[in-house]
């Protein structure tokens, strides 16, 4: 037995140098099959995203990476099986003409070795386990490296279970590993294309623009055809080159055309529907919503992606009007309480208009006289206290409690005043512009936040 395991070794060592298939020093292209068939040729890998193939198209024969257009199909529109199986072959033969051979040659050296090992140690057990180690790595070894040289492997393999049987027959041991005896299998590969010449890169073109769903990536690829041609004169074939031309002029006016119309139709159509939402028209929108769909299909559907995003916005419109239909409707219910909150609280609130130049004096400081403090201070706690007799509907009560607020800093205010002046203290004084400054403002709040209360609701304006 350890003579044929010598054998063996030295028919590994032959097989090292043998010839492997004459490659093109050229990159080879990958492909991207579509779901008829056709190939579009990827300048390297193509990446898959989500639910898209992303790759780079050659912009003509030998292109370079300069020369690219890069392309995102729906994956839906692709023979994945098949564009995977190719991507497999070209890969494989990039390992082959690189280091396919030189890492072959490392195996069967390893193999080599442990055989001629086998012949030297004496442990019948020792002796067939080292055996079954190289046959393991062995077979397993094409299945790690793109089957290079699987039918030389699957040969040496059929070889070393001799060996290995007639390792075991001596010792009876007749059971034969299964894991160990499953010897290597090469499926057919997928056949590798020539690089396209200028007239298939073209013909890919066309082809990819018509399986884009982006109309601004179609219409690139279609003026990247057009460019082309306009470069290639002389290099296509005459007619060829001029109805291609003509026919990828002609569907880039047409998308045009298309963009266009949808412009049209989305521009008029929110302009609608700020204007139905701003009077919570909700029939209107309804019909609105309906009409963009049948105009859409009118139109071919053409514009999905342009379409959806309206027919959104429609919907935030709508809701919009749902919303403000019931705050108007929630308005009228309270308007009537609202305005005699209003009148009720005008005198008062009157009282404090009338006292704001006073207060606008203490506020800089410069007034006014000690003698007009006291009929101040005493209209201010008049209408305060007749202001807070006064029951607010509840949606007023916060504005309520601000005018109360504003009558307390102006109340504060004159009287702070009035003690700054007895005592000709600029501290009190400042403390009193500060109150001063204090009710006016709140008093500037609180008729506004009245007046708005008493105002219809308005759909908020979408942000430009």
């Amino acid at each position: 037995m350890g003579m044929r395991a010598v054998c063996l070794a030295a028919v590994i060592g032959l097989a090292v140098p043998a010839a492997i298939r004459a490659q093109s020093a050229e990159p080879l292209l990958y492909r991207v099959f579509l779901a008829d068939g056709t190939g579009l040729a990827s300048f390297g890998e193509w990446a898959r995203v989500d639910d898209r193939l992303v790759f780079s198209m050659p912009l003509g024969s030998g292109a370079g990476p300069s020369e690219l257009h890069l392309v995102s199909l729906p994956v839906q529109r692709i023979d994945m099986a098949r564009t995977e199986r190719y991507a497999e072959a070209i890969r494989a033969s990039h390992y082959a003409t690189s280091r396919g051979e030189a890492d072959f040659a490392q195996l069967s050296g390893d193999v080599a070795q442990a055989l001629n090992q086998v012949a030297a140690i004496k442990d019948p057990d020792a002796r067939l386990l080292t055996a079954e180690r190289a046959r393991k790595a062995l077979a397993e070894w094409p299945g790690a490296h793109y089957e290079y040289r699987s039918a030389e492997v699957r040969e040496i393999v059929g070889v070393l279970d001799e060996v290995i049987s007639g390792l075991r027959a001596p010792g009876g041991k007749e059971r034969f590993d299964l894991a160990l005896s499953t010897t290597t299998s090469e499926a057919a590969p997928e056949t590798l294309l020539a690089a396209p010449d200028d007239t298939e890169v073209v013909q890919q073109l066309m082809a990819a623009a018509t399986v884009v769903d982006s109309p601004a990536e179609k219409v690139s690829l279609l003026q990247s055809v057009v460019a082309f041609i306009d470069r290639a004169v002389g290099l296509l074939p005459e007619a060829f080159a001029k109805t291609i031309r003509a026919t990828a002029l002609g569907e880039i006016a047409e998308e045009q055309r298309v963009d266009t119309q949808y412009a049209k139709l989305r521009a008029t159509t929110l302009a609608e529907a700020v204007k139905y939402a701003g009077v919570a028209d909700v029939r209107a929108l309804e019909r609105l919503r309906k009409r963009v769909q049948e105009q859409d299909t009118r139109l071919g559907g053409r514009r999905p992606q342009d379409m959806a995003g309206v027919i959104a916005t429609l919907d935030s419109q709508l809701d919009a009007a749902h919303r403000l239909r019931l705050a108007h409707d929630q308005w009228q219910l309270r308007i009537d309480a609202d305005r005699a909150y209003q009148r009720a609280v005008s005198p008062f609130v009157g009282t404090l208009v009338d006292l704001t130049s006073s207060l606008d004096e203490i506020r800089s400081l410069a007034g006014p006289p000690p003698f007009e403090l006291r009929p101040v201070a005493q209209r201010l706690l008049r209408a305060s206290r007749r202001l807070a007799l006064v029951e607010p509907p509840s949606e007023l009560a916060p504005v309520h409690a601000v005018f109360r607020s504003a009558f307390s800093l102006a109340e504060n205010a004159v009287q702070l005043r009035l003690d700054a002046a007895q005592a000709a203290d600029i501290e009190l004084a400042k403390q009193a512009a500060a109150a001063a400054s204090g009710a006016m403002m709140l008093l500037t709040r609180a008729r506004a936040d009245l007046e708005t209360a008493l105002q219809p609701p308005a759909v908020p304006r979408p942000p430009q």
